[in-house]
């Protein structure tokens, strides 16, 4: 193999690396013999973070790093893949490519004898950072072998340093992991190389915090420079469908999606050709798929595509499939075998593996996340080392210049679109050593740190240990007292000092006495088990009123089926054979955007059957067999009273019925409820516990039924609840947390016979309902399907719930539902003096 020639901006960053590196080596040998001298060199001149686009040789800058620096350091390395799959991927690499450097096998090779520097462990933090020490792994030692804990420290004793490499660096190396466990406890390098294409602050910053560093150094190389040097392509173009919402559900996208994926790989392949290049263009489909669902399901998803790809002319040779939760050994084979031109993977596989030949994508999958976005554009943005030079000199057609997506779900754009934004943010910068940091001595005194102030005057502080080691030293055990300079963990305001009761929240004496906000205050029980006990305030409802449909009740589905009402505007949209589809074609990095409106996708009869049934089957009360024979009967019907031909076909009937209840399911629902209402009954639930018992003391509240706020409430529940109890108009005089299930909780029937517990039952001042009683219900994921019915649903006796949502974190919002669309939609600001007339 040819060594790769480095490009300019390769060749620097190495450099500057290199550069860092020996400075902090400069330090470490001058420093004197202690912890807290060798963090400080460490933490100002011992990590570099490098962050490129993917494609930009990443891999290659680190290798060189490595073998230079280990020309002037003893120092061994532990280079750390993403996944198990791409170990051999980079060792293979790293072999052909670095001879100074000696790959070792960390499973089998773990000898001390024998190790120099240069040495290097390629492995995962899967394979070291585990919990239990057992035979299966490195943690344990074997006859042959030292543990890895071991070998780390044998190898400080010959004198050799720990240098460590971490690869995809934002996959589980952050926070409080195993991976970070052992970094920091075991490994605890002098040198440290992070790489990602996919730099986020927030993660940054908190390895900085958690590692106790002083200064990370970057080096940086902009997607501008790799598109100059001919490594990437010079833009992504993301195709993306739109449809009316009503009509989705009845078009197949993801068919639309690959044949306009195949209809541009074969272009591609036309225009390689017409150049002159021995190259096979490589289609990608990425089928959907979820970590908990059944292995059967992806293997439907990967054999629908199949089928799809037979008849758009594919043979079975040239469609590759790979569908491991992680990158394996086989993959990189698939991805470099010309014999096929699609390969088909699921969505982890989307990370860690290298493609060249692949210029289009297709993804099944919906995301809006960034990091998601950026690793499914890195599967296409390289550029095939036969293309470079050509890329390179600016002679390659415009179509080959960039890599194409197809989106199956449209809001996938979003993610691919932040991706852009967030690859763009990378400008070219490389790391500068921090030469005005040293450790001395000073005669017997410990260690300090001499510091160049921006006024060019020195100064000496004593030098500390990291942070980790500090919190280690002091951290009091179960049932201590944390020592004296240490802070203790902020705590929520007193509310019950604030409103008159003893710190604690109890009487001095145990016995529950009335404060000043109007509500007994708890009785403490020495020894019991449930220590607290907050007794139901007096004067205040003990009992409320619940829904649910009638044991006894007579409906039927053909009640339901009369109150299905069809309009002829719905019978001319199920005549329609075609639907019109809109194509957004955006530039990811240019952000540019293309639209297209001369696209007609074909109605999918399948499709519609498909989500007619799942509409039929919602219903607990209505049998869905019997309920579709009455709604069959009833189609028949309408289409005879509008003297249509199809009412005597069968298959047709079915077909309008179908796509009436896939287009319109409100229909349905205001059937199923209306004949619901004739047997739906009100009656009174058990009455309130007397009393709410806790383990714990529970924060005050002025209007909560027990005065206090519950321990159930969520951070959104709780946000909530602080918005009444600081009501300055008094409006709310009172509010309770309808826990679900229980014998005096109030449920709310929905139109398919199901009900749910509304969060809160508050009472509003001058609300024309019972008790002036209002149902509220906090969502955070307030547009996902099931939660439309929750939108529309009213109780006879407390009328509509009111359905909230907390906006930016920090603005109550009205949640409506939007009957074009069919979702549910923010309205509007939620004050709580709307609230009487909501």
């Amino acid at each position: 193999m040819i060594a790769k020639t480095l490009k300019p901006f390769q060749e620097l960053a190495i450099e500057s690396g290199v550069n860092l590196f020996t400075h902090a080596k400069t330090l470490l040998d001058a420093a004197p013999d202690d912890a807290a001298s060798r963090a400080h060199a460490i933490n100002h001149n011992g990590y570099l973070l490098i962050e490129a686009p993917t494609g930009a040789g990443k891999t290659l800058m680190t290798g060189h790093l490595v073998e230079r620096f280990s020309h002037v350091e003893d120092v061994v390395w532990f280079w750390f893949a993403p996944f198990k799959g791409v170990v051999g991927q980079t060792v293979g690499f790293l072999r052909e490519e670095f001879h100074g450097l000696r790959l070792r096998e960390l499973q089998e090779d773990r000898a001390v004898p024998g190790s120099r520097r240069g040495d290097v462990f390629v492995t995962t933090w899967q394979t070291v950072a585990t919990r239990v020490k057992d035979r299966r792994n490195v943690r344990k030692e074997g006859e042959l072998n030292p543990s890895i804990d071991e070998l780390v420290a044998a190898l400080r004793a010959l004198g050799l340093r720990i240098g460590v490499v971490v690869d995809e660096a934002h996959h589980g190396f952050h926070g409080d992991t195993q991976a970070a466990k052992f970094f920091r406890e075991v490994l605890r390098p002098e040198y440290t190389v992070l790489i990602t294409a996919t730099p986020d602050d927030a993660d940054v910053r908190e390895f900085e915090a958690v590692m106790g560093i002083a200064e990370l150094h970057r080096n940086r190389v902009s997607r501008r420079d790799a598109v100059e040097a001919g490594l990437i392509k010079a833009g992504v173009k993301c195709a993306a469908y739109f449809v009316e919402p009503d009509k989705k559900a009845l078009v197949d996208l993801e068919g639309t999606a690959l044949r306009d994926a195949v209809s541009a790989h074969r272009k591609l392949k036309t225009a390689l050709d017409d150049l002159g290049v021995p190259l096979t263009p490589l289609l990608l489909v990425q089928v959907d798929s979820k970590d908990d669902e059944p292995e059967a399901r992806t293997e439907r998803s990967v054999q629908r595509v199949k089928e799809r790809l037979a008849k758009l002319g594919f043979t079975e040779e040239q469609v590759a499939v790979h569908t491991a939760k992680e990158p394996d050994s086989g993959l990189l084979a698939l991805a470099n075998d010309e014999r096929r031109e699609v390969l088909i993977f699921k969505m982890a596989v989307a990370l860690g593996f290298d493609a060249p030949r692949a210029f289009t994508l297709v993804s099944m999958r919906a995301s809006r996340d960034a990091d998601f976005g950026v690793q499914l554009v890195g599967r296409i943005l390289r550029v095939h080392r036969r293309l470079q030079g050509r890329a390179q000199t600016g002679r390659l057609p415009e179509s080959l210049r960039y890599g194409y997506v197809f989106l199956a779900d449209a809001e996938t754009q979003t993610g691919l679109d932040l991706a852009g934004q967030r690859i763009n943010q990378i400008h070219t910068e490389y790391a500068k050593v921090s030469p005005t940091t040293v450790v001395v001595r000073v005669g017997a005194q410990p260690a300090m740190v001499q510091v160049t102030e921006a006024n060019g005057q020195l100064g000496l502080f004593q030098a500390q240990p990291p942070a980790w080691e500090v919190a280690e030293a002091v951290a009091p055990t179960a049932g201590e007292t944390p020592p004296i300079g240490v802070p203790r963990a902020s705590t929520e305001f007193d509310f019950g000092t604030f409103f008159g009761a003893s710190p604690e929240g109890v009487s001095p004496t145990g016995d529950a006495t009335l404060s000043p906000a109007g509500y007994l205050a708890p009785t403490i029980v020495r020894g019991a088990v449930g220590a607290y006990r907050y007794p139901l305030r007096p004067g205040l409802p003990r009992r409320f009123k619940t829904q649910r449909v009638s044991a006894d009740n007579d409906i039927t589905e053909d009640d339901c089926a009369n109150r299905f009402m069809v309009s002829a505007r719905d019978l001319l949209d199920a005549l329609k054979r075609t639907v019109p589809v809109e194509r957004r074609t955006l530039d990811v990095f240019t952000h540019d955007i293309q639209r297209e409106f001369n696209f007609a996708a074909e109605l999918s009869v399948a499709q519609a059957a498909v989500q007619a049934q799942k509409i039929l089957c919602k219903s607990k009360v209505f049998d869905p067999r019997e309920l579709r024979r009455a709604l069959l009967r009833k189609m028949e019907a309408v289409l005879r009273e509008e003297a249509m031909k199809e009412a005597d076909a069968l298959d047709a009937v079915a077909h309008f019925l179908n796509v009436i209840l896939a287009t319109h399911p409100g229909l349905l629902q205001e059937a199923q409820k209306a004949a619901l209402a004739q047997t739906a009954e009100l009656l009174e639930a058990d009455e309130l516990p007397a009393e709410l018992i806790c383990g714990a003391p529970l924060p005050t509240s002025p209007r909560n039924l027990y005065g206090v706020m519950p321990a159930e409430l969520n951070s959104w529940e709780r946000n909530f609840a602080d918005l009444l109890d600081r009501d300055v108009n008094n409006l709310v005089r009172w509010w309770h947390r309808n826990l679900p299930r229980k014998a005096w909780s109030v449920n709310v029937l929905l139109p398919d016979g199901h009900g749910f517990f509304p969060d809160f039952i508050v009472g509003i001042e001058g609300r024309p309902t019972e008790g002036g009683t209002l149902l509220a219900e906090p969502k955070f994921a307030f547009e996902r399907t099931d939660e439309v019915p929750k939108v529309q649903a009213e109780h006879r006796a407390y009328g509509r719930v009111l359905v909230l949502h907390l906006q930016g974190g920090a603005q109550w919002m009205v949640v409506r539902y939007d009957p074009q669309h069919h979702k549910p939609v923010l309205a509007g600001e939620f004050r709580i003096a709307d609230a009487a007339g909501y």
